[in-house]
């Protein structure tokens, strides 16, 4: 019911539905009072009242305006590595979905590796990170970040904090602030939550330094590269496409053989992973709602449609392995393969 209805609301997001005139009013209302709420906020720190917290660290923030699955997370991991190569890194994640309580920092990484088996109780985007970041890079979550910053200050004595899907939040001084921005669905209908998918009015874009447009084959590049010139910011172009798919039980990388697959998965934005899915399998698409904790009894209801479908593989996104490596370890007869995804970031 829950993934139904985040479907609807995100068919109307991105003007893909219309909601009728009742719910339209509804929502209108709505969304003038959260509008209300982001703009005495921001209000009060243009001011003064509120201020943002300095650090003494320098502090990069890289965040969206709108509701997730703009594609943060392997830019997150692309800058960490650059950076790492020269200074100590953390990254700081609030840890979103994880059941580990985020009141205080969680290492989730450091400089000796993992802490975690998996991301069903770290989080499935801090442990994605962490399974991907250089040596030189720690993973903290903590719901505090100017707390976060600096425990690993203290702790590992780094040199640059990266603040992961920050940009709302404005208690840390960012000492630049990058915003991500999907080519596809760039801002939806433009209305802010629950409305649209804009967690903050567009006029806010002007806090950031720098803009980053994920394209995951958008058919429209060139109109969505100049759409964001519009803006007079300086921006990046972030190229996403298939990689390699490999085995989550073995780690092997995998030929496709099978026609078809079972392609699954928990992300903000579905609809661009089947996509991308498409190129190697006839599927059957599974939607679970983002950051869904997956049980065994979602796995054997996946099983029973594989089996309903005369189909034995799977396909599923990294974010989405972080949360089923114990289940289907020692499962036999079906194979659970992982898209991965190539992150190339170059000027505009």
């Amino acid at each position: 019911m829950a993934d139904t209805l985040k479907t609807y609301f995100q068919e109307i997001h991105y003007s893909r539905k219309k909601p009728n005139l009742f719910l339209a009013f509804f929502l209108s209302i709505a969304e003038f009072f959260y509008k209300s709420a982001i703009n005495i906020k921001n209000t009060l720190y243009k001011i003064g009242i509120l201020k943002e917290k300095k650090t003494n660290t320098f502090v990069v923030c890289v965040g969206n305006l709108t509701t997730g699955g703009v594609g943060k997370t392997p830019i997150v991991i692309d800058l960490a590595n650059k950076l790492s190569k020269e200074k100590k890194v953390a990254i700081i994640s609030r840890g979103y979905g994880a059941k580990l309580s985020n009141k205080e920092p969680n290492v989730i990484k450091d400089y000796g590796g993992l802490k975690f088996e998996n991301g069903l109780l770290c989080g499935d985007e801090p442990f994605q990170i962490a399974k991907k970041v250089n040596n030189n890079v720690v993973v903290i979550t903590c719901q505090n970040r100017k707390k976060a910053i600096d425990f690993a200050l203290i702790k590992y004595g780094i040199d640059i904090a990266i603040l992961d899907d920050g940009f709302s939040n404005r208690k840390v001084k960012k000492d630049k602030t990058i915003l991500v921005i999907d080519s596809k669905m760039r801002f939806g209908n433009g209305h802010l939550l629950p409305f649209g998918p804009l967690r903050e009015p567009i006029s806010e874009l002007k806090r950031a330094d720098e803009l980053i447009l994920v394209n995951k084959g958008d058919e429209n590049l060139d109109e969505a590269i100049a759409w964001t010139k519009n803006f007079n910011k300086p921006a990046k172009l972030c190229q996403m496409k298939p990689g390699r798919i490999y085995n989550s039980q073995t780690g092997a990388d995998v030929k496709i053989n099978e026609k078809h697959a079972i392609a699954f998965c928990a992300i903000g934005q579905p609809k661009q992973f089947f996509d991308f899915a498409k190129e190697y399998y006839e599927i059957y698409p599974i939607i679970f709602e983002d950051h869904h904790k997956y049980t065994k009894s979602d796995i054997n209801k996946l099983i029973k449609i594989a089996q309903e479908k005369d189909c034995t593989t799977f396909i599923t996104t990294q974010k989405d392995e972080t949360k089923l490596s114990e289940l289907i370890k020692n499962l036999n007869g079906y194979s659970f393969n992982v898209l991965e995804l190539e992150v190339s970031i170059e000027d505009i």
